[in-house]
């Protein structure tokens, strides 16, 4: 098995794929474990509140405060202190919404937090390809190039002498040698820099844990909010995440 870690998403992909984002991915495990049935994950402010019609929580932020009409900004701190049984949850992910229109159904989302969990599958299932989710502009991620990289060399290590890295795996793995500690490559992505600037280290700190969760997010539905009908400008996507 040959793995492969795209620095950006590059469809199409014929299989499901582990989609890598350190930050978001933490948020939506947390959510998950704390008893939400399923998370949504929304574009646009607008399309975050179509899809919370009918009681959905809002959660996500513009510029470090919650949109008008969201119940909750999104600190993992904060996150980490509730509980969310039944649920529905809609979280304004840009970035990553952006990745996930690029991906096939059934796509597993990983992250430090999972990362046991999400090797241990990916070699159930015959899953060799690592995708880190972008920054702003489907720009590469420094944090979830790294992660990707601690992905693929445990996945490395668990295949053995039956697996070998491709040119995009060993380029993450030589990234990730950069950093001994996986808290540092967070810090100096450009996500981390505006958490840090608000004060908000421990959500580094808390998204920079290894293997503390069993929940893999698994990639359940995708519903199209099509423009006509919502008075939308283009088109928009809800991409629907429930506990493996």
């Amino acid at each position: 098995m040959t793995i492969r870690v795209d620095l950006v998403p590059k469809p199409p992909y014929t299989h499901p794929v582990l989609l890598v984002d350190v930050f978001y991915g933490s948020a939506v495990g947390m959510l998950l474990a704390a008893g939400a049935t399923q998370v949504w994950i929304a574009k646009s402010v607008r399309a975050a509140l179509i899809l919370a019609e009918g009681g959905g929580l809002l959660l996500g932020e513009e510029e470090g405060l919650p949109p008008e009409g969201f119940h909750n900004g999104l600190s993992l701190q904060a996150l980490q202190k509730q509980r969310f049984e039944g649920q529905r949850c809609v979280l304004l992910a840009k970035s990553l919404a952006e990745s996930l229109e690029q991906l096939p159904p059934q796509s597993l989302l990983a992250c430090f937090r999972n990362a046991r969990q999400a090797v241990q599958y990916a070699v159930d299932q015959q899953i060799h390809t690592v995708v880190a989710a972008t920054q702003s502009k489907l720009e590469p991620s420094l944090a979830n190039t790294v992660v990707a990289g601690f992905l693929a060399k445990r996945l490395h290590q668990a295949l053995g002498q039956w697996s070998s890295l491709q040119e995009g795996a060993r380029l993450a793995t030589a990234l990730l040698k950069s950093f001994p500690d996986p808290q540092e490559s967070l810090v100096q992505s450009d996500f981390g820099k505006q958490l840090y600037r608000t004060g908000r280290s421990e959500d580094l700190a808390l998204a920079s844990l290894v293997s503390v969760e069993d929940i893999l997010p698994r990639l359940t539905q995708v519903r199209t909010l099509e423009a006509q009908k919502y008075g939308l400008t283009k088109d928009r996507y809800g991409f629907c995440f429930e506990a493996r």
